[in-house]
This record gives C-alpha cells, structure tokens and sequence, in this order.
C-alpha cells in the first residue's frame, strides 16, 4: 500500500475515533486543555504532539490533487505551521485557545467536523476499491 494511501486512512479511522470522544465527552476534553492554556509551555506541549504527526503528513502526503485528499495535506501543513508558531511563541496558545465557557462548545464543533471529514474519507476509501 502506498504510504499516501495509508496515511489518508491512517486520518479517515483517526477523524472519526477522535471526532466520536469529541462529541461523547467535551468537557473532559477541555478539562485537559484547560491547563495547557495557562501553562508558559502550553504550546511546547501541544507541539511535541502535533508537529511529528504534522511532518509525517506533509513528507508522505503532500498531495495536491483537487479532491478529498487534499484535506489531508492541508490538515498536515496546518498541524506544522501550527507547531511551529508554538514552538517560537508559546504564549501564542493562550491568545487563541478558547476560555472555559467555549471551550466544551469548540469541542462537540470539533468533533461533527472530524466526523464529516473521516466519513468523506472512507467515503473515497471505499470508492478507490
């Protein structure tokens, strides 16, 4: 299987899994993320996750093909640029993490997108054969 292809499940399986927890528990998700928000090293630790994962994407997967893998390349270059402005301003997170009150909301929103977004792929999965 080709590395694009497995990475493009990889996030289909992945969109889903994550967008279900998302929506099932908001407020234990942003009970985790809560802290990173007021941490200095917040973002260092947002980015120790994000940025491997993120240059896995755009090494394997830079596919600039209009369709819906695109989605994937353009979630992976997000993830380091991201990463990236965490890395040189940890701060950063703090501007744009939402405070409690939204941050149970931006979640169960997170969550329908990652859904829609894991179901176009195995939606493309599936037609690919």
């Amino acid at each position: 299987m080709p590395l694009d292809t497995l990475i493009e499940r990889w996030f289909a399986v992945g969109w889903l899994v994550f967008g279900l927890s998302h929506l099932l528990y908001p407020a234990q998700w942003a009970a985790l993320f809560l802290p990173l928000r007021e941490r200095k090293t917040g973002g260092f630790l947002l980015a120790l996750f994000n940025l491997p994962l993120g240059l896995m994407v755009v090494l394997g997967h830079n596919v600039w093909v209009w369709g819906i893998p695109v989605v994937v390349t353009v979630a992976g270059w997000v993830m380091v640029l991201k990463s990236v402005v965490y890395l040189l301003f940890p701060r950063a997170l703090f501007l744009v993490m939402p405070t409690e009150a939204r941050m149970t909301r931006a979640f169960r929103i997170a969550g329908a997108v990652s859904i829609l977004l894991g179901l176009l792929l195995v939606y493309e999965w599936l037609c690919q054969g």
